[in-house]
């Protein structure tokens, strides 16, 4: 009985979705979409240093997807800025997901925002 219970609860850990997907239904593309892939890619890299973690059990597809098309178009963003300053992805992923849905504009406006500051 012990056992099953331990399987349900260990089930209930790894079927938790993540916040950002819950609440996302944009398109990729869109300031909606990058605002809800950097707060996945931040979800994601704040429980790296969990113990007993196992991102490969704990992450969907879809949740990778996202933090994944955070992390691509901050790195592409940074690559065209023109500014000498050098800011770290986790900083501008932050930068990102704190804006709210309704402040956010363009998806190039809000990288340019976070990255090229």
């Amino acid at each position: 009985m012990r056992v099953v219970w331990y399987l349900v609860l260990c089930l209930l850990c790894v079927a938790k979705p993540s916040y950002a997907l819950i609440h996302s239904d944009a398109k990729a593309g869109s300031a909606d979409f990058l605002i809800s892939a950097c707060q996945e890619y931040i979800e994601i890299y704040d429980k790296k240093d969990a113990p007993y973690f196992g991102a490969f059990l704990t992450t969907s597809k879809e949740e990778s997807f996202r933090a994944g098309y955070c992390l691509g178009a901050l790195m592409n963003a940074d690559n065209m800025c023109t500014s000498y300053g050098t800011q770290s992805v986790y900083r501008a992923a932050e930068i990102i997901a704190s804006v709210t849905l309704d402040d956010a504009y363009s998806e190039t406006r809000l990288l340019e925002h976070a990255v090229c500051r």
